[in-house]
């Protein structure tokens, strides 16, 4: 079964505010990901269970020397939360085994393995504000997921731009944190470092 397939069973049996997170991110932001050329490929990470999730929509661009990646993944625990992680793929990308690491293709690799990855961010710099939604218990549920879609979609044409443009090369060697406002270094990233 390919990815999409898998995303939509495990959609099917979410709760109401967690699905009405999913349809509006499907609605609103991935189509500006797709119009900018990215695809949803069935065949992302080579199709592979173990390196995407159900609970992922994942978006790329092949083409250009490094393709830009963008996961959205959804809360595992059925919470309305989204995060969005990002990053360029280079022709060939490292993936973690029992034994150390592994040189793969970009065709098999998610966002994770390439030579950094990053979350995106409302762009407080504090309290990782990296998650989209809310973990808890709202009044106005809707309302709620509205102002923070709305805050996502602000966003994404820094993104976009950043993904034209290409990840400043300070960004990739830089200590995990902030490397701006809207870009937070995974600590993780120091794993492809450390393998050389």
């Amino acid at each position: 079964m390919d990815q999409q397939k898998r995303f939509e069973r495990w959609r099917l049996r979410l709760p109401k505010s967690a699905a009405d997170l999913v349809l509006v991110t499907i609605e609103e932001i991935v189509p500006v990901f797709l119009g900018q050329k990215f695809g949803w490929y069935p065949d992302y990470a080579a199709g592979s269970a173990f390196a995407v999730g159900p609970n992922c929509i994942p978006l790329q661009r092949r083409t250009g020397e490094n393709w830009p990646t963008v996961e959205i993944s959804f809360d595992k625990r059925h919470r309305p939360l989204l995060g969005i992680t990002f990053a360029t793929l280079p022709e060939f990308c490292k993936r973690q085994t029992k034994e150390g690491t592994e040189k793969i293709s970009r065709f098999e690799a998610n966002v994770v393995e390439g030579p950094a990855f990053f979350h995106l961010c409302k762009g407080h710099r504090k309290n990782f504000d990296c998650n989209f939604g809310y973990p808890w218990v709202s009044l106005a549920p809707k309302q709620k997921i509205r102002k923070e879609i709305d805050t996502l979609k602000s966003i994404l044409p820094w993104l976009v731009d950043l993904f034209d443009d290409g990840i400043p090369q300070t960004w990739l060697v830089a200590p995990a944190g902030y490397v701006h406002p809207h870009a937070f270094l995974s600590p993780a990233s120091n794993t492809f470092r450390r393998s050389g």
